[in-house]
């Protein structure tokens, strides 16, 4: 049996080229792949490959959605009525499939690219819904407030040295600040005015837990278990 002298795959007999790289199981000919010269570089093609042929699967599936339903939705009504939410909702699921594809790891594009894109699915649905706008008052800072917690847990994250049990203990402090900025825009929006319930009852809830939790670990951190700590 040949073995290809370039990446070592067992060849079968009468193979001229290897599978894997391309190269002629002697020693003469050229890479069949000029771009790729390294076994590595091989399967670096073929995942770029596989997320290009994803990303075009799920661009037919959205547009194939967003035809059946604005077809179904003439038929039936029509004119254009449920399928406007459908097919909004297809096409921001698909750009932010491609957001997390091919941006993910640059956060200075994907960030902004996924609040753009909810921030006009959210614009888009207000248009379509009857009724009074609730897409600045509600809808906006809703989102803004939402991203704004979120990018406070990760930098926290990535700044903290030991990560451990203060991740948790910051996090559910996020989620209950979250909270009532959340029930004061609700309210200013239904009520006209701030009135304060489930989201005091949630974060007087979740205080405990946070502060256990940042006790542990930085008392973990100074070399004191709890165990010791209460003689137990």
């Amino acid at each position: 049996m040949n073995i290809c002298k370039n990446c070592g795959v067992e060849l079968e007999e009468g193979l001229e080229k290897c599978p894997l790289c391309g190269r002629s199981a002697g020693n003469g000919e050229e890479h069949l792949y000029e771009s790729a010269s390294h076994p590595s570089d091989i399967i670096l093609i073929h995942k770029k490959e596989k997320q290009k042929y994803l990303w075009e699967l799920a661009g037919i599936i959205t547009f194939s959605g967003i035809v059946v339903c604005t077809i179904v939705d003439l038929l039936l009504k029509k004119g254009l009525s449920w399928s406007l939410y459908s097919d909004v909702s297809f096409l921001a699921a698909w750009i932010i499939l491609t957001l997390i594809m091919y941006t993910f790891r640059r956060s200075h594009i994907f960030v902004p690219g996924l609040i753009i894109t909810i921030l006009a699915t959210l614009f888009s649905m207000d248009l379509f819904i009857p009724g009074p706008d609730w897409f600045f008052p509600v809808g906006f800072p809703l989102t803004i407030v939402v991203f704004f917690s979120a990018g406070i847990a990760v930098i926290l994250y990535k700044k903290a040295h030991f990560r451990g049990f203060n991740i948790i203990g910051a996090t559910f402090l996020l989620l209950a600040g979250t909270g009532i900025l959340t029930e004061l825009i609700l309210d200013e929006f239904i009520h006209g005015s701030p009135d304060l319930q489930w989201s005091l009852i949630a974060a007087v809830s979740l205080l405990p837990f946070s502060l256990i939790f940042l006790f542990y670990h930085y008392r973990l951190k100074k070399g004191n278990r709890l165990d010791s700590f209460f003689h137990i």
